[in-house]
């Protein structure tokens, strides 16, 4: 699998973020936190990514915390399931203390509970899911 930074001054950059859109299904304040996300990657406060391989390809965008975790803003696409080891291992080797997601989706929880991820915070909007690093 191939793990792509989309930079903010491509051209298509505009194109990138619309695919992110489908992120933000049952978000509230859904396009608030579109913006954010995007706003967050055009001001180099965040990253964007694309995870692609066979049956894979998934876009998500990070930021690194104040605790030094890396926080995932946004993260869709198809083959979660394969991508999330590549996701993990390559947050992992950067150092970070933990990985956190925030999400709305039942199946989501699911998934990364499946990796380790255990659940952390609830809101009345969201579930706070964090995978505690090695070593930390």
């Amino acid at each position: 699998m191939r793990l792509q930074l989309i930079r903010p001054n491509r051209p298509d950059i505009n194109a990138q973020y619309r695919l992110l859109r489908p992120a933000f299904n049952q978000v509230r304040d859904a396009k608030l936190e579109f913006d954010f996300c995007c706003d967050a990657v055009a001001q180099k406060q965040a990253s964007l990514y694309h995870l692609k391989g066979k049956g894979v390809s998934v876009r998500f965008v990070g930021i690194v915390t104040s605790d030094n975790d890396y926080l995932i803003l946004a993260m869709t696409g198809n083959g979660l399931v394969a991508a999330a080891p590549i996701i993990i291992d390559a947050v992992k080797s950067q150092g970070y203390r933990a990985i956190k997601y925030h999400t709305v989706r039942q199946g989501m929880k699911r998934i990364l509970q499946r990796f380790g991820f255990s659940m952390t915070a609830t809101t009345e909007h969201d579930t706070v899911m964090t995978l505690y690093l090695e070593g930390c």
